[in-house]
């Protein structure tokens, strides 16, 4: 079956959807082979590539290059990297999107994107269908890595449900049973363990909070028998006990994963030493505050991307911190995701804020810029808001209304010029001073 899924099935899927993902699924085995001088070779002659092709395509790279008298053809390794600026999320956001986009990039064959969302200020971006389909495979291979074939059946637990007949019809034949969450109480706990039970899934993905409320709920309620072969989980950070406790509900292994926008797949193996690097997709730099590379310690991840010609990520602050040792990623430590628990129990992630303000279809996703949610000692809810121009009093009412309708406590909005951030880089999109 794997053989069939992989070689048949997902040509035929890149076919119906413009993508390459079979292509540079067989391109990472291969990379997978090199040593470490064979992947400073190449990954020196993506830099050759990207670097010329920035300073000519991208505006802020145009007048970075003018105004501090550099030439790109002097960047010919990972090294002259160090002579580029480091850029993050703030800086894209107050330059606007087509400050770092390619001008010449055919708009036919790139993909408007946007980050998750987890830190309570997402931002947009573009993503090419090329760099799409490798980030895909390289996704697959992180699976791969914990058994997987294409074609097992597998859980996916998500925030929202799925939308678009072709997206649909491609989970059923990968197999993939996808189930969808809006809050988490023992009612949703319960008929996602009942439906583990009856379809039996190998591997079972999701954000590693509601894995830990799933599995809370299993160890408090003996009687599930079922267990995958593995959970994976990814989208934030995964602390210890969370994996203990995973890992005793469902009797089997956790493996971790670790990616944003501009950096390459980062993941665990079932031999759980270290997180390895998808160095064909791209590079990972640890930072400390003066910006210097982590070798043991605590740094920031600093990542270049090969492949997104459509809006390059040229060293790129993603304010995530990770623990490194011996020069490897040995624990990703800058994402938190945090859970409220309404009057009645009910459980809200991070994932459910993010949704209501990026929705499409909701006032909130062009008048607010970033959002802390916090709950008061006197059972009241907060929302600190930065707001833009377009944010106005019927958009305030709309978010009271609704989250009052909703948790059924007193809302109330706090506009503020900024939200700080944790000593850990990341902004708590949920605080809970009870």
């Amino acid at each position: 079956m794997g053989f069939i899924h992989e070689h048949i099935i997902l040509p035929l899927s890149d076919w119906a959807k413009g993508e390459q993902v079979h292509k540079y699924l067989c391109f990472l085995r291969q990379a997978e082979q090199w040593d470490e001088t064979e992947i400073r070779a190449y990954q020196n002659q993506k830099i050759k590539e990207l670097i010329p092709y920035v300073a000519k395509e991208v505006p802020f790279y145009q007048d970075w290059f003018a105004n501090n008298s550099v030439d790109p053809l002097d960047i010919q390794t990972v090294e002259g990297l160090h002579n580029l600026p480091i850029v993050n999320k703030a800086v894209m956001r107050r330059e606007g999107l087509d400050r770092f986009s390619a001008c010449g990039f055919p708009k036919k064959k790139r993909i408007a994107s946007r980050s998750s969302g987890s830190t309570g200020e997402p931002f947009s971006f573009y993503i090419s269908k090329e760099a799409y389909s490798i980030n895909l495979a390289a996704k697959l291979r992180t699976w791969y890595q914990a058994g997987y074939c294409l074609g097992d059946r597998y859980m996916k637990i998500a925030n929202g449900a799925r939308h678009g007949r072709l997206k649909k019809m491609q989970d059923r034949m990968n197999r993939c049973l996808y189930v969808p969450f809006y809050s988490i109480n023992d009612e949703t706990l319960k008929g996602i363990l009942d439906l583990i039970e009856t379809q039996e899934p190998s591997f079972i993905r999701s954000y590693p909070i509601p894995l830990y409320l799933l599995s809370q709920y299993r160890n408090n309620h003996p009687g599930y028998l079922f267990n995958p072969l593995h959970v994976m989980t990814t989208g934030s950070t995964l602390p210890i006990e969370y994996r203990k406790e995973i890992e005793t509900a469902f009797g089997c292994d956790v493996i971790d994963s670790y990616s944003c926008e501009g950096t390459p797949n980062t993941y665990e193996t079932q031999a759980h030493d270290g997180y390895h690097i998808t160095h064909a997709y791209g590079m990972i730099e640890v930072l400390d505050d003066m910006d210097q590379p982590v070798t043991n310690g605590v740094g920031r991840v600093v990542s270049t991307d090969f492949w997104n010609k459509a809006h390059p990520f040229v060293r790129y602050d993603t304010q995530d911190l990770v623990e490194v040792k011996g020069g490897r990623i040995n624990r990703i430590i800058g994402r938190q995701c945090e859970s409220l628990i309404d009057v009645n129990g009910q459980r809200y992630t991070v994932h459910n804020f993010v949704g209501f303000f990026q929705e499409d279809n909701r006032p909130t996703k062009q008048s607010v810029i970033a959002y802390q949610v916090v709950k008061r000692k006197n059972g009241s809810i907060e929302f600190k808001l930065v707001v833009n121009e377009q944010y106005n009093a019927n958009i305030e009412k709309y978010i009271i209304d609704y989250w009052n309708h909703l948790l059924n406590v007193p809302v109330f909005v706090s506009v503020v010029d900024k939200i700080p951030l944790m000593n850990n880089n990341k902004r708590l999109t949920i605080v809970d001073e009870v």
